[in-house]
């Protein structure tokens, strides 16, 4: 399904956009709790305490890639506003 986000409500258009992101951030975070719960209640304090330590961690890079894609997805947007089917294709590299 294509999505032209070029016609219509904006708010109604990101709202669409964004519902996908959220689940799949709801997931996210029941992995977590899940996560937490298991190696708490199975494994012990110790490995209770490393999944605590590398939380940050897994959260930084996660959250940097995010950041990474958003701006590629900038750079996509403008080519794909202007009409420039090519660059478009350049800067996804979709040959």
């Amino acid at each position: 399904m294509e999505l032209d986000m070029t016609k219509g409500t904006p708010s109604r258009l990101i709202a669409r956009f964004i519902i996908p992101i959220i689940i799949g951030n709801i997931f996210q975070q029941l992995y977590n709790m899940a996560d937490t719960i298991i190696v708490g209640r199975f494994i012990g304090v110790e490995a209770l305490a490393a999944v605590g330590a590398t939380g940050s961690l897994v959260f930084l890079i996660l959250g940097f890639t995010q950041g990474l894609t958003t701006g590629f997805t900038v750079m996509t947007a403008q080519r794909f506003g202007a009409g420039d089917r090519e660059g478009m294709k350049k800067v996804s590299a979709a040959r």
